[in-house]
């Protein structure tokens, strides 16, 4: 047979619906879109799973003899509020030392000739004193709070004690916000006093 012949064999062959295992399919791309749309879908969706694990469950293992089932009602983490004493004597040096749980170096305070400034959750950056009116004596503390962390400063008593009168206390933090204040009278007794009943 020449290749004329074969090629029309072949082409009969083809018309008739012989030799169907060679036969070439065609597909349309109309009827493929639906199957392509899913197939994105779907795997779409498994990606999105796979991102947005939920945390497994451990089945509850059977209880001990003696032991007690609970129910959390609220969890959280709460926000530490600095703290400030003030310690005029060795007394109240020692009251805060120990309210507080601190453990201090043997530092030789003074009561005599400094005052005694304890930061609880915030470090103190600067002081200042300035008279207010007659009597009265405002002392200024800026603060940079910090969770725990505690901060003891030592300052001239001269500087922040007024004979007779009153001193004012201000803890602010840098934007200025006060975060507490309060009015002592002036002597270094009561100043103590005052501090540690607060």
């Amino acid at each position: 047979m020449s290749g004329a012949n074969k090629m029309e064999a072949k082409k009969e062959d083809w018309e008739r619906g012989g030799n169907v295992g060679k036969k070439l399919f065609v597909v349309e791309a109309r009827r493929m879109l639906p199957l392509l749309f899913l197939l994105v879908l779907l795997v779409s969706l498994s990606v999105y799973d796979s991102f947005r694990a939920s945390p497994t469950v451990k089945p509850e293992d059977v209880a001990a003899k003696g032991q007690v089932s609970f129910t959390t009602a609220d969890k959280g983490e709460m926000k530490e509020n600095p703290s400030f004493r003030i310690a005029a004597d060795q007394a109240s040096w020692a009251a805060v030392v120990d309210e507080w749980s601190i453990v201090l170096p043997q530092y030789p305070f003074q009561p005599q000739h400094e005052v005694a400034l304890f930061a609880l959750h915030a470090e103190v950056e600067s002081l200042k004193s300035r008279a207010l009116a007659a009597g009265s004596l405002g002392v200024e503390v800026r603060v940079n709070p910090k969770r725990d962390y505690f901060h003891v400063v030592t300052v001239p008593a001269s500087e922040v004690t007024l004979q007779g009168g009153e001193v004012t206390w201000t803890f602010v933090d840098s934007r200025g916000n006060v975060l507490e204040r309060f009015t002592v009278g002036g002597a270094k007794q009561t100043i103590a006093e005052e501090a540690l009943q607060k």
